[in-house]
C-alpha cells in the first residue's frame, strides 16, 4: 500500500494553491498516517498560514508535515508512492525520470474545485505521458458522488460547533485585523444535517491506490 506521499506547490495566486496544498498535507498525514513531503516554491506564503514555518528553512518539519523548498535546479530525492502535482505546477524534469524509472508511484493531477458539470466526465481519466511509461490521472474535487468531493477533516464541524458556541472567542477572532485583512466579510460555516455531511467527500487515499 502507499505509505507516503509527495505534494508539489507553485503558489501563483498567495494563499489559494498553498492552503488548499497545506490542509491536503495535513490531512494525509493525521488522518491517513502519510509521511508527507510538501514542496514549494514560495516559503514566505507558507510561513503566513503556519507560524511554525520559517521562510529561510529549506528542509523542515511543520504540524507532522515536511515541507521542502521547491528550488530550481532541482534536489534530487526519492519519488514517494503518491505524487500530487497540484493544478497543473509542472513536476520536475527529473522526478519525472525517476518515476518512471521506479513504476511505483501513483500519479495524481489536482485539479481546481469546480461545479460545472463537465468535471463529471473528466474526474479520474488518465493522461499517459508521451515519451515514458508513465500515466498521470486528474482528480477534480466537486459537489457530487462523480467528482473527487470536498477535503473535509474527521473533526471539523466539531470545531465549528465549538468555536460557534464560544462567543469570546470568536469576537477576539474577528476583532483581529490581519483575519480582516485578508477575508473582509469573514461568515461562519454553513449549519449542515447530516445528510450534508454524508455528501461531503474526502480525499481517500483508496482513491489513488486504485486508479
Amino acid at each position: 500500500g502507499i505509505t507516503c506521499c509527495d505534494i508539489f506547490c507553485n503558489v501563483i495566486d498567495n494563499y489559494g494553491d498553498i492552503g488548499v496544498c497545506w490542509r491536503l498535507a495535513r490531512q494525509l498525514a493525521h488522518e491517513h498516517g502519510l509521511a508527507v513531503r510538501l514542496w514549494v516554491d514560495d516559503l514566505n506564503s507558507l510561513a503566513k498560514l503556519c507560524h511554525e514555518a520559517d521562510a529561510a528553512q529549506d528542509i523542515q518539519h511543520c504540524r507532522g508535515v515536511e515541507v521542502r523548498h521547491w528550488v530550481k535546479p532541482f534536489t534530487e530525492a526519492q519519488p514517494a508512492g503518491l505524487v500530487i502535482e497540484a493544478f497543473g505546477c509542472a513536476l520536475p524534469e527529473s522526478y519525472i525520470e525517476a518515476m518512471a524509472a521506479q513504476q511505483r508511484s501513483v500519479w495524481i493531477n489536482l485539479e481546481y474545485l469546480s461545479a460545472e458539470d463537465w468535471v463529471h466526465g473528466c474526474h479520474g481519466l488518465p493522461s499517459p505521458h508521451p515519451s515514458l511509461p508513465l500515466t498521470k490521472y486528474f482528480f477534480f474535487p466537486g459537489f457530487t458522488r462523480q467528482t473527487g468531493g470536498l477535503l473535509l477533516e474527521r473533526d471539523l464541524f466539531m470545531r465549528r460547533d465549538a468555536f460557534q458556541d464560544n462567543g469570546h472567542g470568536k469576537d477576539a477572532a474577528l476583532d483581529d485585523k490581519n483575519l480582516h485583512a485578508r477575508f473582509p466579510h469573514p461568515c461562519p460555516l454553513p449549519q449542515a444535517g447530516e445528510g450534508d455531511k454524508d455528501s461531503l467527500r474526502e480525499f481517500h487515499v483508496n482513491d489513488a491506490q486504485q486508479v
